[in-house]
């Protein structure tokens, strides 16, 4: 029973995957969007610009998302070995139990 996880490690890291191309197509729009709005008002001075404010942006929500994927991705790892530990601390170690039969 402890070895069954909701759902398989392989299903997990496939949307671990997901998250991070989701983002960096997030981050390529945003990319886009403020380099053509920057072209449209101020020629390539402004592209130059909007595109360093594009990878600023990028930047600064790169961290935090990466957080947030990292807290989904892990948070199930961390349940799972925290259940096992306090489990470990209430019962023993399985070793320590085969000893005592003995």
């Amino acid at each position: 029973m402890q070895g069954n996880s909701p759902t398989p490690p392989e299903s997990k890291m496939h949307k671990y995957l997901k998250m991070l191309k989701v983002y960096g197509f997030i981050a390529l729009g945003i990319l886009v969007l403020f380099s053509v709005f920057g072209f449209l008002t101020s020629g390539v001075p402004g592209l130059l610009n909007a595109l360093n404010l594009g990878l600023i942006v990028c930047a600064i929500g790169l961290p935090f998302l990466g957080i947030i994927i990292s807290i989904t991705y892990w948070s199930g790892f961390a349940s799972r070995w925290g259940e096992e530990k306090y489990k470990e601390q209430l019962e023993g170690k399985p070793d320590d139990k085969k000893d005592q039969d003995l």
